[in-house]
């Protein structure tokens, strides 16, 4: 009694038989072979080609390994890096450092309430639709807002350190009430 594997290395070897089939149709077998063997090469290495010169797979590898030693989501660590320079920033002696302080700080702000599914245009808009429930500070945050616009918009418009410690400290309270940083 034969086994199974046996019975099917019998099976093989009566289709694979050159003997067997016709020598025009065991031509055209090898050739059809030697082509899907070609382009089958051919596409394993593009796949290669492309995955070394795209690097979307080491940053979503570096993105996970982050993830899974800090125990949270990437965007959070990637907000608490970008914080830790907008503190540094603001900190500056440079004027020109601090109102960038306080233009990234604004437009992390704007990201998270995106990502939070708040749509609207500006971030203007956005806090003319949350409430004193959502976020605790939410008036001081508009004026910081609007003190960020004014900065943006008319260069000659000075910062002193005390007046970007002060705003950047209301971003800070609103990432703190929104739980993005600790």
């Amino acid at each position: 009694m034969e086994t199974l594997g046996e019975a099917f290395q019998e099976v093989y070897k009566y289709i694979v038989n050159p003997e067997l089939i016709s020598p025009g149709f065991y031509t055209f077998w090898q050739i059809t072979r030697i082509i899907f063997v070609g382009v089958s090469v051919f596409f394993v290495g593009l796949l290669l080609y492309l995955v070394s010169v795209n690097d979307y797979l080491t940053v979503r590898f570096k993105e996970g390994y982050s993830e899974l030693l800090k125990s949270k989501p990437y965007s959070t660590i990637k907000l608490e890096e970008d914080w830790s320079e907008v503190e540094k920033q603001a900190k500056s002696e440079s004027e020109s450092e601090r109102k960038m302080a306080v233009i990234q700080a604004d437009d992390m702000i704007d990201n998270v309430l995106a990502q939070m599914g708040y749509e609207d245009d500006g971030l203007l808009e956005k806090l003319e639709g949350l409430n004193k429930e959502i976020i605790h500070n939410i008036e001081e945050l508009r004026k910081a807002h609007k003190e960020r616009r004014d900065i943006v918009y008319d260069p000659n418009k000075s910062l002193s350190k005390e007046e970007a410690a002060k705003l950047i400290s209301v971003y800070e309270e609103t990432f703190k009430d929104l739980q993005i940083i600790g």
